[in-house]
C-alpha cells in the first residue's frame, strides 16, 4: 500500500510540476515510454493521508502500547478497519474501552494518540473502529455512511471482534466512549444494546437531529438527506431525524452515562445537550443517578474543550478517567 501511495503522489507532483505533456526523458539517445500521469482523485488523496496519519499514530504509540491495525466485520458483514492497542502485559485480562472518532465524514487520526496512550496507561485496551462513512479507505466505504444506523452496530461488532481476537480483553467489562459525532454513537450503542456495556462516556454528544438540521446549514443538512437511510429533508420527513436521536430514548437507558458539554460549542450547539439533560430529566435518569450531566462555562476550545491543555480540559479527563474506573475497575485483573 504505501509504495503505491508513493507512486500516485509522485505522479501528481510530477503532473503539478511539468503537466502531463511534458517531453518523455531520454536516456543514452533512447526514449524512455511515456508514462501516464494524473492526478490523485479525492479518495487517493484520502488514502494517502491515512497512511502517513497511521504510520505517525503507530509512532507515537510505539514506546507505551501494543498495537496492530486489523479488520473485522460490522453490521451485514461491512468490513470494518480498527485499530488495537493495549498495554505490553498481556498476561491479565484487561477491561475494554470502544474508542469512536468524530465528524460527519472523518477517521481516527493521529491527534487521538493522546487518549490512547492515556488509556492504556490506565490499564485498558482500546479498539478504535471505522465505521462506515469513515475516511481514508476508498468510496465505497465512504459512501457507505448511515449516521444513526449501522455505524452504531459497526462500532458495537467491536465487542465480538475482540472477544474473538484479543483475549486478553475482558468484554465483561466494557465502555463505549466518543467525542460529538462519536458521542452520538456511544450514546445510541448504550440505549440499543447496555446489555453489551457497563458504561457509556458522550463528550460534546450530537444529540437532537431534527433541532441540529435546523441550526445548521443547507449544505450540511444536504449530507443527511443524500443517505438512504434519511432520504428527505426533516421538514419532509422528520420520522428518521427523531428516531435517530438520543433525546429520543431517554427511557431506554439502563446504564451509567457520562456526558460533557461546553456552552460555548460552536458545532454541536448547546440547546441540544439541553435537551438531552431535560429528556433524561423527565424519565428520571438523573435521579436515578444514571444520566451524569456537565456543562462547562465558555472554556477555552468550545466544540473541542476537553481535548484542550487547559484547567478545563484536564478537569474533564480526570473526571472522565474516574467514571471509567469506578464501573470498569482496571485495576482487577
Amino acid at each position: 500500500m504505501n509504495a503505491y501511495i508513493t507512486t500516485l503522489v509522485a505522479w501528481s507532483l510530477a503532473v503539478a510540476l511539468a503537466g502531463p505533456s511534458a517531453a518523455p526523458a531520454q536516456s543514452m539517445g533512447e526514449a524512455i515510454p511515456r508514462v501516464e500521469m494524473r492526478p490523485l482523485d479525492p479518495f487517493e488523496r484520502q488514502i494517502a493521508r491515512k497512511a502517513a496519519s497511521d504510520d505517525e499514530l503507530f509512532a507515537f504509540v510505539a514506546g507505551t502500547a501494543r498495537s496492530f491495525k486489523t479488520t473485522y466485520p460490522g453490521a451485514d458483514g461491512f468490513p470494518i478497519p480498527a485499530y488495537v492497542f493495549s498495554p505490553r502485559d498481556t498476561s491479565g485480562r484487561r477491561p475494554l474501552v470502544i474508542l469512536v472518532h468524530g465528524g460527519i465524514h472523518s477517521d481516527f487520526a493521529s491527534h487521538h494518540a493522546t487518549e490512547v496512550v492515556a488509556l492504556v496507561r490506565l490499564g485498558y485496551v482500546v479498539v478504535a473502529p471505522e465505521y462506515r462513512g469513515s475516511t481514508g479507505y476508498g468510496r465505497t466505504h465512504y459512501e457507505a455512511i448511515d449516521y444513526g444506523g449501522k455505524e452504531v452496530e459497526d462500532c458495537v461488532a467491536a465487542i465480538d471482534f475482540a472477544a474473538r481476537s484479543v483475549p486478553w480483553a475482558d468484554t465483561s467489562r466494557v465502555a463505549i466512549f466518543g467525542w460529538s459525532h462519536g458521542g452520538f454513537i456511544a450514546l445510541h450503542a448504550v440505549l440499543r444494546q447496555p446489555e453489551r456495556f457497563r458504561a457509556a462516556v458522550a463528550h460534546v454528544p450530537v444529540a437532537d437531529l431534527p433541532t441540529r438540521m435546523r441550526l445548521h446549514s443547507d449544505a450540511y443538512h444536504d449530507l443527511y438527506v443524500a443517505q438512504p437511510g434519511f432520504g428527505a429533508r426533516v421538514e419532509e420527513n422528520s420520522r428518521p431525524y427523531v428516531e435517530r436521536s438520543p433525546i429520543a430514548h431517554a427511557r431506554r437507558l439502563r446504564r451509567p452515562v457520562l456526558v460533557h458539554v461546553a456552552d460555548n460549542d460552536e458545532d454541536v450547539f448547546i440547546v441540544e445537550n439541553h435537551n438531552l439533560r431535560d429528556s433524561m430529566q423527565v424519565a428520571g435518569m438523573i435521579a436515578n443517578g444514571l444520566f451524569t450531566y456537565r456543562e462547562w462555562r465558555s472554556p477555552p476550545g468550545g466544540h473541542s474543550f476537553s481535548r484542550m491543555p487547559t484547567p478545563q480540559g484536564r478537569q474533564s479527563w480526570r473526571e472522565t478517567v474516574a467514571f471509567l474506573a469506578r464501573h470498569l475497575e482496571p485495576g482487577k485483573r
